[in-house]
């Protein structure tokens, strides 16, 4: 109900209610009267249903940027299974090993990807650091553009950067 009608609704309630306080009117002929007015105000509701019928939703697909695109590629989009890669590194910074995970792209933002791990993976432990790996179903944002089509690509970089376990 928009404001003038819902305006009119309390008016005529009002006056119901006062109606039926000045005179001795029976409780159903009350009810009845109240029940029309109810009704009388869903009178609007069919112009919104109109409008939620006529609603289109439209999609928004967000692509990476120039910077990323170069970094990933053509071939990454919102779904894909891919790998990605689990770098382990100590407290001073400094990257000590790494695995390949499988992984899916959940979306795309212009500056990252959000993946989704589709595995478990665990490195050995390190001392100072907390985290030793991913677990099935962990998702982070991927900043670095570290994906692989395959397996074998993913630990062929691994190997270059001297990271493979």
């Amino acid at each position: 109900m928009n404001g003038d009608s819902f305006s009119i609704y309390l008016f005529f309630f009002n006056f119901t209610v006062s109606f039926y306080n000045q005179t001795n009117m029976k409780k159903q002929e009350f009810i009845l009267l109240l029940a029309l007015f109810i009704c009388m105000g869903g009178c609007h509701s069919k112009n919104r249903s109109e409008e939620i019928k006529n609603y289109a939703y439209q999609v928004k697909t967000a692509t990476l940027n120039e910077k990323m695109q170069l970094k990933v590629g053509d071939w990454v989009k919102e779904g894909i299974v891919c790998y990605g890669l689990v770098v382990l590194v100590n407290a001073e910074g400094e990257q000590l090993r790494g695995l390949p995970v499988r992984s899916k792209v959940v979306s795309v933002s212009p500056d990252s990807l959000k993946m989704k791990s589709l595995e478990n993976v665990s490195l050995s432990p390190v001392k100072g650091c907390k985290k030793m790996g991913l677990s099935k179903g962990e998702i982070w944002w991927e900043k670095d553009g570290d994906l692989f089509k395959t397996k074998e690509e993913a630990e062929a970089f691994l190997k270059s950067k001297g990271l493979l376990q």
